[in-house]
């Protein structure tokens, strides 16, 4: 019987095979994919992710962010810079390969092409059952993603509300590394190449467009719930980007994707159970981004598994949720307050556009939050502070 088993081998899973591993737990982890596989993803990184690996990174970056440029709906235009890095951009196939071989050197037992189909509980541990074979474990992680079999198969969730899952639709699309710069409108004004985020196309949501080395990632994403036609909305896109930037776009290559964007879910533990990333929901409600909390996710699961292994007590499984709820649920919670403001309505998102381009701190306000570069619980009171203190009449419109 094995110490641990992780069912998917994204960056929750990948991180917590390797801190298992290195804890020296007996680790097998389970991927349905080979590696490296198409993943589509805008792959935007926070800056901090780099202070969660104790291995370089630096192969897979394909781009320093310093600069994001923000188009309001009415078409307003801020360009919002920094010296310091903001995040990076990476391709997913590249970066979630590279996390898979440091969890393999780690010790971690790496079985891809495997699909779990089904899990059972034992007297004395889990049953992990794939086509073709089973795995015993004393614990299991869940990083499985927001379609996964084991929330499902445990009875921890059955389904997501509408109202906690957002849709997008993006493509990859390939361009000349020497046109990146012309098709990004870098210039002597705004010559750090930005990230792009469109707040008109969508209603809670947006569109982007993020530079790598030789392809661009654009797509369009908003909750379900506020979802008119979104297929519309990313074919307008598409044509606005191929008109105004002079490329094309193979629609061929589109694909769709779900994202949870609810905030913490009050249950991501079941019997020697944890769930990690995107499993458990852990994905900021403002942005969709969840790389980071995925990969801080899966090792603070892997810790608690070594503690529950030390102690051969499952029932510390309580621990996980605990720090999750203390950690990272304050960031999710503070940023699902940013999002009722800045999407409640289009003119909402226009104000704060408006205020963002004509108060700098605003802007540098803005910048974080979008790059997530400090806590967000930091952030929503700046916010707050800022809005009450400078703009009160605009404060009250925007309902902060």
């Amino acid at each position: 019987m094995h110490d641990l088993v992780i069912v998917g081998g994204g960056p929750a899973g990948a991180s917590c095979a390797r801190r298992a591993a290195l804890h020296g737990l007996d680790v097998v982890l389970l991927e349905k994919s080979v590696h490296p596989r198409d993943k589509l993803c805008g792959g935007g990184l926070a800056p901090h992710v780099k202070d969660l690996v104790d291995f370089d990174i630096n192969g897979v970056i394909e781009h320093d962010i310093y600069a994001v440029r923000l188009i309001s709906p009415s078409g307003r235009r801020l360009y919002l810079k920094r010296d310091t890095q903001s995040g990076y951009t990476v391709k997913r196939h590249k970066f979630d390969h590279h996390l898979l071989k440091k969890a393999e050197e780690a010790g971690a037992r790496v079985e891809q092409d495997t699909e779990v189909v089904a899990i059972e509980q034992l007297q004395s541990g889990i049953r992990v059952l794939t086509k073709g074979d089973s795995y015993r474990a004393r614990l299991l992680v869940a990083a499985d993603g927001i379609n996964g079999v084991v929330a499902r198969s445990l009875g921890i969730r059955k389904r997501w509300p509408s109202d906690q899952v957002g849709l997008c639709i993006a493509a990859d699309v390939p361009v000349d590394p020497g046109e990146i710069e012309r098709i990004m409108s870098v210039s002597e004004e705004e010559y750090r190449m930005p990230i792009e985020i469109y707040f008109g196309p969508v209603k809670w949501g947006y569109a982007w467009c993020f530079p790598k080395r030789d392809e661009l990632s654009i797509g369009v994403g908003c909750r379900m719930d506020r979802m008119s036609n979104l297929k519309e909305s990313w074919r307008d896109f598409v044509s606005m980007l191929e008109r105004t930037r002079g490329i094309q776009i193979d629609l061929d290559s589109t694909r769709s994707f779900r994202v949870p964007l609810g905030g913490c879910e009050k249950r991501i533990i079941g019997r020697r159970t944890m769930l990690v990333g995107d499993a458990a929901g852990l994905v900021s409600p403002f942005s969709g981004e969840g790389i980071y909390y995925a990969m801080e996710s899966g090792q603070i699961a892997a810790d608690v598994a070594k503690d529950m292994t030390d102690a051969r007590s499952p029932v510390l499984v309580r621990n996980y949720q605990n720090i999750i709820k203390k950690s990272m649920c304050r960031n999710l919670d503070a940023a699902m307050f940013i999002s009722n403001i800045l999407y409640k309505s289009s003119s909402n998102t226009e104000l704060v556009c408006k205020i963002a381009q004509e108060d700098p701190v605003m802007g540098e306000l803005m910048l974080d939050i979008i790059a997530n570069t400090k806590p967000m619980p930091e952030l929503k009171i700046a916010l707050i502070k800022r809005l009450v203190t400078r703009h009160p009449l605009k404060a009250l419109r925007l309902g902060a």
